[in-house]
């Protein structure tokens, strides 16, 4: 596997090593977002090999939070500034300026997620239901997270492949983008659908931090998972027509 994960610091090793002996109930962790697409044969080949190129070197690279306690976590992307930014990148922190957020109340077995589809905002409440792992006989660790780790992959209900490496050391059943459901907390995730992929690998973590905040979103309209699925295909189906649109202007 090609990792992107960041050089963590002999501060955080030395802080989380402390701060696991008084066991970990509350806290942070930030996870590095990297995204890989098949652009596939419809693009113009030297453009292509320049988004490939920009994809590599973490040009669409993001970073997202996970804020959480024994009850309950959230997850949404940070926010950066786009006055230091140009281009496609400017674009992509405008749209970090209405994070998706993706809540999870381990207690009560339920999820409140904000999602977008193409410009606007829902609110998505249903039943929390996690995926079902299988978790490896050996104790395949990953060496470069800070903490022992171990391996376990899932499909979800949609058909998408997830990898991932969780610790015990944080015994709570968390992880980014709402995923969750394994005896430790996920500190990397690999999900591969329909030939692109994001993996979310984590980068900093502040344990027991003061003051946290987790966001349970509530400030756009509530729909039924149905009406989400209807707006997710006609949103596709919008996406396909400007595909075969740009395929008619090569001709």
């Amino acid at each position: 596997m090609n990792f992107t994960l960041r050089t963590v610091s002999c501060f955080l090793l030395l802080t989380v090593s402390f701060c696991l002996s008084a066991q970990i109930s509350s806290g942070t962790i930030n996870y590095t977002e990297h995204r890989s697409f098949d652009f596939g044969d419809w693009m113009d080949a030297a453009r292509k090999k320049q988004l490939e190129a920009e994809m590599a070197s973490g040009a669409f690279d993001q970073t997202g939070q996970i804020s959480f306690n024994e009850e309950e976590f959230s997850y949404q992307q940070l926010p950066v500034d786009a006055s230091k930014l140009t281009g496609r990148n400017r674009w992509m922190a405008r749209m970090g300026e209405n994070p998706e957020v993706y809540y999870v109340n381990v207690k009560d077995s339920t999820r409140t997620d904000r999602r977008r589809i193409m410009d606007q905002a829902f609110i998505l409440e249903e039943a929390y239901t996690p995926p079902s792992w299988n978790i490896a006989n050996m104790k395949v660790g990953m060496k470069e997270l800070p903490l022992p780790t171990q391996l376990a992959t899932a499909i979800t209900a949609d058909g998408d492949t997830l990898t991932a490496y969780f610790t015990e050391s944080i015994p709570l059943s968390i992880g980014p983008k709402g995923y969750g459901g394994l005896p430790g907390a996920i500190l990397y995730l690999k999900v591969q659908s329909d030939g692109s992929a994001t993996e979310y690998t984590m980068s900093t973590m502040a344990p027991n931090a003061k003051g946290l905040n987790i966001l349970k979103p509530d400030d756009a309209k509530v729909i039924t998972r149905k009406a989400f699925d209807k707006h997710m295909t006609r949103a596709k189906q919008a996406q396909e027509r400007r595909r075969r649109g740009w395929d008619r202007g090569r001709d």
